[in-house]
């Protein structure tokens, strides 16, 4: 397995992020959100996307380890999955995730242009749809 460049984990969670913020979309409340079973279960999906992608972060000393929170809960909904509480999750979406996502969108503004261009592109051929269009939107903040 090729090692991957530790740029790529930043644009994974931004995706991530950007998926997250589109199911999560619409929802008044935590058990409204918490019942459609299909917006829950790909939005625990991108949490997992998001902790194992931020423990690269930290181990390539990108983040301080005070994120380790953020691995901890990808762990705690891996193994304990039907023990997750939906207001926890709602409460990390609408209050954690958008601090966090400033602080990935730092690392990404800080980043080596060409080679976030190069993922970007890599990327281009994989997603579909509105991720594409995300996609768009993070090659101007490089031109920027």
């Amino acid at each position: 397995m090729s090692k991957r460049v530790v740029e790529f984990f930043i644009v994974d969670i931004l995706i991530a992020i950007n998926k997250i913020k589109r199911y999560s979309n619409g929802f008044r409340d935590a058990q409204s959100f918490y019942y459609d079973e299909k917006s829950f279960d790909a939005t625990m999906r991108e949490l997992q996307v998001i902790g194992e992608a931020t423990k690269k972060l930290i181990n390539s000393n990108l983040l301080p380890e005070d994120f380790r929170v953020v691995v901890d809960f990808r762990n705690l909904i891996v193994h304990e999955y039907f023990g997750i509480d939906a207001d926890e999750i709602w409460d990390i979406l609408k209050n954690e995730l958008p601090s966090f996502e400033k602080e990935i969108l730092s690392l990404f503004k800080r980043a080596d242009r060409k080679i976030l261009t190069k993922i970007i592109d890599a990327n281009k051929k994989e997603l579909r749809d509105k991720s594409l269009q995300y996609l768009k939107d993070l090659e101007k903040l490089i031109k920027d």
